[in-house]
């Protein structure tokens, strides 16, 4: 059977075949237990603390005034004089249209309301986010409009939240065509951007905006990072939960100096709230960016958190969808090691260190990482990395998988861990793997059938024994 169709059928069992060792009331269970988490999470935090209370929302602090003379009629807009410069007010007590013009009408007015009822400026913006003059018949941006036009005309927060907007910034505020743009036209940007906080936090959140947030990110200057940081440690948790604004998170993390970078790594929650963040489809990438971006000692008490034994963290994170990516990046960073440079002996020794601490951990929740249908996934990526962890490797085949392997091989989940041990573990140990399918069992006293035979026949087992022919057959032919 050559690799491709083994592969297919490979994909066909795990997508296709009854969910033997994960039943779909446990899993609904599971997954039910990880949204109430989140939710719970959320609201402790907006009971516990006191940060603002997100745009949009009842109660929520206004952000900018939204510029009328975009939103008349021609007929009267050639009437009155355009504004050159636009000063937004950083009062609260000013802000009173809160991005009208944006869709970020207070839900407490508007969310009975029917069209109809709208002011005429929201109706518009229901329609277009951008004023008609800025498009062409094809309702795309128009190749005459330049970057100092949107300024001075003060829509830099209607473009950075409009698709076509957002791209027309992207291109035009930092490039290779961009170089001669006057850095005035930057700074007036920068202000508009990072002069407001709800301002910034609203931008982070929106699925256009926080991609021009992230090129502004790359291009700012030492005190508007200062700001940047500043505005990201104040809201750090719901910016991680956040489809859009993990993403700024994560550019911060890369882009901003070491100091600030440090100080957003420090503003993460810890202790039972952590358990949110890692497991959360937004928040662990950040939690992946920090393992990958950040020094050691910045991110160690990630595997204090996992090593904790008056709760099982370690398995609650490795069972869950994304939990379980966090636990293999962490095992991935701690295991590449340098020993060429002799400057990185020490941090190799701290990770050494690390990682001994966290694959005790491992081998002690060997077999029920193995079964399970997202954490078998952390031990696969453990035996087949070579170099340091080669003897985890040989620690899980020793203690794990031998003398359980007719088992293991007919649970779902477990017998890709025992094909991955087969493909990677050394010569003795495949002979001893194979010694023990084939003669070490004792035959069913009632039907006479032994472990190859049963294996055989099995949904599940079939499969590790087609690994085990496609092994002796390279190995016959030389090519092993």
């Amino acid at each position: 059977m050559d690799s491709d169709t083994f592969s297919n059928n490979r994909r066909d069992r795990h997508f296709g075949r009854v969910n033997q060792n994960y039943p779909h009331f446990l899993r609904n269970d599971v997954n039910n237990n990880r949204r109430t988490l989140r939710e719970t999470y959320l609201n402790e935090h907006h009971q516990h603390n006191e940060f603002h209370i997100p745009p949009g929302i009842s109660g929520g602090p206004p952000l900018f005034i939204p510029n009328p003379y975009l939103y008349q009629p021609d007929h009267y807009r050639a009437m009155t004089p355009p504004c050159s410069e636009r000063d937004f007010t950083r009062d609260t007590a000013d802000l009173s249209f809160q991005l009208g013009a944006l869709g970020f009408e207070d839900n407490a007015n508007h969310r009975g309301a029917s069209p109809n009822d709208l002011p005429k400026y929201l109706r518009i913006n229901r329609l277009s986010s951008l004023p008609v003059w800025t498009l062409d018949e094809n309702r795309e941006i128009r190749s005459d409009l330049t970057l100092k036009k949107v300024v001075d005309e003060g829509l830099i927060l209607l473009f950075a939240m409009d698709k076509s907007g957002c791209h027309f910034l992207q291109s035009n505020y930092y490039g290779e065509n961009t170089q001669h743009i006057d850095s005035y036209l930057r700074e007036r940007i920068g202000r508009e951007v990072l002069g407001n906080r709800e301002v910034f936090l609203t931008i982070c959140k929106n699925i256009f905006g926080n991609f021009f947030l992230q090129r502004v990110i790359e291009f700012s200057d030492f005190n508007e990072q200062e700001i940047i940081k500043r505005y990201i440690v104040s809201d750090i948790a719901a910016l991680c939960l956040d489809k859009s604004a993990c993403r700024v998170v994560q550019t911060a993390l890369e882009k901003l100096d070491s100091r600030f970078a440090d100080a957003i790594v420090s503003a993460l929650p810890r202790k039972s709230r952590l358990m949110a963040i890692c497991t959360d489809q937004n928040a662990n990438h950040v939690i992946q960016k920090v393992v990958k971006k950040m020094p050691l000692c910045k991110w160690e008490f990630l595997v204090a958190y996992l090593c904790k034994t008056d709760h099982d963290n370690l398995l609650d994170i490795c069972q869950d969808k994304y939990g379980c990516r966090v636990v293999q990046t962490i095992v991935e960073v701690l295991s590449n090691q340098n020993h060429s440079d002799p400057n990185k002996q020490l941090e190799n020794e701290e990770k050494m260190r690390v990682l001994r601490k966290l694959m005790t951990r491992i081998l002690a929740k060997c077999h029920k990482l193995a079964s399970n249908e997202f954490a078998n996934y952390v031990i696969q990526h453990i035996i087949e990395t070579p170099g340091v962890l080669s003897d985890y490797r040989n620690a899980i085949i020793e203690n794990c998988l031998l003398r359980n392997l007719l088992s293991m091989s007919q649970e779902k989940y477990a017998s890709h861990v025992v094909e991955r041990a087969f493909v990677y573990a050394p010569l003795a140990h495949i002979a001893e793997m194979m010694e023990e399918i084939f003669d070490g069992y004792v035959p069913h006293p009632d039907t006479g059938k032994d472990a190859l035979d049963i294996l055989i026949f099995h949904q599940f087992g079939n499969y590790v024994v087609q690994r085990m022919l496609q092994i002796c057959c390279t190995s016959v032919l030389g090519k092993r």
